[in-house]
């Protein structure tokens, strides 16, 4: 079966991108947040952890989600399909 991805690769990427390098510059900047207010340097050493995994888990709904809109079955295809097979079948006769 042939994948036919009508959009670039550029956005995976961005994605991964985000993923690894957001946790490390928030990591980076923590003393800097600690400096100006230790509760919520807290609270964010708390969720960055978190953020590779949730980032994930929403890129794998998204992957799925866009395959359901263009269904390799739907009803629009099958149409065309029996049109053509139609239009070959009265090539044929003639």
């Amino acid at each position: 079966m042939k994948h036919n991805h009508n959009h670039s690769p550029l956005k995976h990427m961005l994605h991964m991108v985000l993923c690894c390098g957001l946790p490390i510059i928030i990591i980076g900047l923590l003393p800097i947040i600690s400096r100006i207010s230790p509760d919520a340097s807290l609270l964010i050493s708390r969720i960055v952890p978190f953020i590779c995994p949730i980032m994930m888990i929403s890129m794998m709904f998204m992957m799925m989600g866009g395959n359901k809109k263009k269904d390799c079955c739907s009803s629009k295809e099958n149409a065309n399909n029996n049109e053509i097979v139609e239009l070959k079948e009265k090539i044929e006769v003639e």
